[in-house]
């Protein structure tokens, strides 16, 4: 059964708190980052760890509203009737639920991957020597009026997120439905 159909206390606080990292803005959340990982021991200032710390808990809303969204749209009936004719739990989310919700997973995930990638406020307080951003390095770059290189990182930038959207677009278009046999 999947969490969106189970009620349990704490349910709308869970959300609510999911919800936080779009009402913070990046900067504060930045900042908050550094002074929550700047000490042992949980010494991650300047690592890539806190890089997709901050980019896995400011996008998580996108994916559990878009889940919660597509779990809500599917019938109880089929998993009920899968359920009948004799399918366990796993095989019900493998071969039911998950191509069910596929699209709006990646829907989700196109959507986090497109802000990591030209993302600026949260990281800028975050990046480090080490661990650089292109978005930052494109800022810098401009910064001190090397805008050749800034354009290059930034078609760049362009590219890789065309080239991933598509791919994640491949993965959710689905052939032709076939009826009989």
């Amino acid at each position: 059964m999947p969490l969106d159909r189970k009620h349990f206390m704490g349910k709308k606080a869970m959300e609510f708190v999911s919800m936080l990292s779009f009402a913070v803005p990046g900067t504060v959340v930045g900042i908050g980052y550094i002074l929550a990982f700047n000490t042992p021991p949980l010494l991650l200032t300047g690592t890539g760890l806190i890089l997709v710390l901050c980019f896995t808990f400011r996008n998580m809303p996108v994916g559990i509203e878009s889940g919660v969204a597509a779990l809500s749209q599917i019938d109880p009936a089929i998993e009920e009737a899968a359920t009948n004719l004799g399918a366990d739990s796993p095989h019900i989310f493998r071969e039911i639920t998950l191509p069910l919700i596929q699209p709006a997973f990646f829907a989700g995930l196109s959507y986090s991957f497109i802000r990591c990638m030209t993302a600026v406020s949260a990281i800028i307080f975050l990046v480090s020597v080490r661990w650089n951003h292109l978005t930052i390095l494109i800022l810098s770059e401009t910064e001190i009026m090397r805008l050749g290189p800034a354009s290059v990182l930034c078609v760049v930038l362009i590219v890789v997120v065309l080239f991933a959207v598509s791919l994640m677009r491949k993965f959710t278009e689905r052939g032709p439905v076939r009826v009989f046999g």
